[in-house]
């Protein structure tokens, strides 16, 4: 008769009455079955978004092969010369002149030596990076995941203070960075240590949100980093020359002696570069069209590039944006290019007045575009609305799901797809991660079931017409006039915030929080 008894799933399935003495297990063989406290309170404080391999930054920005080659060799000379007593290098210019390219293209560069130790791309838009908060935590998760060993000395750290991430920024790049490598350091051989990934890439300093944090940060890096020689890292830093970075820079700053400054937009002219980049990539654009006229050897015409080139003005964005719009497939790479090269300025003084005017006629095309295919709807105030919608730091609870919006809007569940159809240029879009995602989903029930509930469309839209079309006509008013009716305009996004609040604690959804860092100057 066969046994009725399933064999058990143990690793000794049919073995009684007996003992194992002195078994040990080594953690670091099992990591994967086994869970780090320590580490993982480390992720939930890092900036996925940030690092420069990250799938939010699916195709970044970065320099063609032939495009500059200059300022990139004398980048990558700079780092990896390591006899330098120079260990900060701070390269600054204006919006558009190719930072964040040049950061991208000497951080793959850096990948593929086996240098790169750690990045950081900090976004004004992104709550998850536009703050110091999450710059230190995130280093560290890059130093821990190049040593095993580095990864249980951070993890300790965490471990032994949980609110390590509470604190000053310069104790936690002491204790999360700083001491792991100096107790390495006296664990393993000189040759082992300068072995270790030591290149260190900080994008858009500019664009964390507020300047005291700004300088903070540039303060932690110069104590802890540069003024202990037994780190290996030599740091590299882009942004604006604003208030923060220029005084750090300027004669009397505490950088000044110790950054190897570039100012990309006095001493590189990109002008040669970006013909070439135009050249290229229109070309491209022309052999992928269906339009005959632009597979023709003669398009675009030398003319056509250097009005470009002159427009641009040394700015990358310039020429970038250009190529967007023109690669639009909704209609010809030729007509849109045409378009482009009558919205030429008359203001040659200002460097930004084309780039200004360029943007302002892509919008204003998409206007026309929008409102002919919906000529009840106003495009400008609906992008507005979107806009806002999804600042977190304007309204909260932060970042409705677009299509929920599109509901209480009255609008098409893929109505933000054609409101931006023709801003690809100039717009971009993120991913957003699965705690947003199962929100969102609960919001989108919740207001399902909300119209079930009331049978009538009458009674829904009581409840949710008022708060949307009073705002979105205050709005209206606000736009054209937000000085004069300031204090009102914050007035009526404040009763928004609170008939939306009612809304979540009636279905107990819990508010994501806001992320972005609170001012600590008031």
């Amino acid at each position: 008769m066969a046994s009725s008894v399933e064999p058990s799933s143990s690793l000794f399935p049919y073995a009684s009455n007996f003992v194992v003495n002195g078994l040990q297990v080594n953690a670091s063989q099992h990591g994967s079955n086994l869970i780090d406290p320590g580490w993982e309170r480390l992720l939930q404080n890092t900036a996925p978004n940030a690092l420069h391999d990250s799938k939010y930054r699916f195709d970044p920005p970065k320099c063609d092969e032939d495009t500059r080659v200059e300022v990139t060799e004398e980048l990558m000379e700079w780092i990896q010369d390591r006899e330098s007593p120079q260990r900060l290098l701070c390269m600054t210019g204006a919006a558009g002149s190719g930072k964040s390219a040049l950061q991208q293209t000497v951080a793959e560069k850096c990948s593929r030596l086996d240098i790169l130790s750690s990045t950081f791309f900090f976004s004004s838009t992104d709550p998850t990076r536009n703050t110091v908060s999450t710059v230190i935590p995130t280093i560290a998760y890059q130093l821990g995941s190049s040593k095993p060993a580095l990864r249980e000395a951070i993890s300790a750290a965490v471990t032994k203070d949980p609110l390590i991430f509470e604190r000053s920024l310069k104790t936690q790049m002491n204790k999360l960075i700083v001491n792991p490598i100096e107790d390495l350091s006296r664990a393993i051989p000189n040759p082992e240590l300068a072995a270790l990934p030591y290149a260190i890439l900080i994008d858009g300093v500019d664009e964390c949100a507020n300047e005291q944090r700004q300088a903070e940060l540039l303060a932690t890096i110069d104590d802890c980093l540069l003024q202990n020689d037994a780190l290996p890292f030599r740091v590299f830093i882009t942004g604006r020359p604003e208030w923060a970075i220029r005084s750090a820079l300027e004669v009397a700053g505490h950088l000044h002696q110790k950054a190897y400054h570039i100012q990309l937009s006095d001493q590189y002219d990109a002008s040669g570069d970006i013909r070439r980049s135009l050249w290229r990539r229109l070309r491209d654009i022309g052999r992928r069209s269906g339009d005959p006229r632009a597979l023709s050897p003669s398009w675009p015409s030398e003319e056509d590039i250097e009005t470009l080139v002159i427009n641009a003005s040394g700015q990358f964005i310039y020429a970038a944006t250009v190529i967007k719009f023109v690669s639009e497939r909704r209609s010809s790479p030729v007509d849109r290019l045409q378009a482009v090269l009558t919205w030429t300025s008359e203001d040659r003084a200002q460097p930004f007045a084309t780039l200004d005017l360029l943007y302002t006629n892509i919008v204003s095309a998409a206007k026309e575009a929008y409102e002919a295919a919906h000529p009840e709807r106003d495009f400008l105030l609906l992008l507005r609305v979107y806009q806002m919608v999804q600042e977190s730091q304007w309204i909260t609870p932060p970042l409705l799901h677009l299509p929920s919006l599109a509901k209480i809007l009255d609008l098409e569940d893929e109505a933000h797809r054609w409101l931006i159809t023709d801003l690809r240029a100039i717009v971009t879009t993120t991913m957003v991660s699965s705690d947003k995602l199962k929100r969102w989903e609960k919001v989108d029930k919740c207001l399902g079931e909300y119209s079930e509930r009331f049978s009538d469309a009458y009674s829904f839209n009581l409840i949710f017409k008022p708060v949307v079309g009073g705002w979105l006509a205050f709005l209206s008013n606000a736009l054209l006039d937000d000085e004069s009716h300031d204090q009102e305009f914050y007035r009526r996004i404040q009763d928004l915030y609170e008939k939306w609040m009612w809304f979540y604690d009636e279905n107990s959804i819990t508010p994501l929080d806001n992320q972005a860092e609170p001012d600590e100057s008031g």
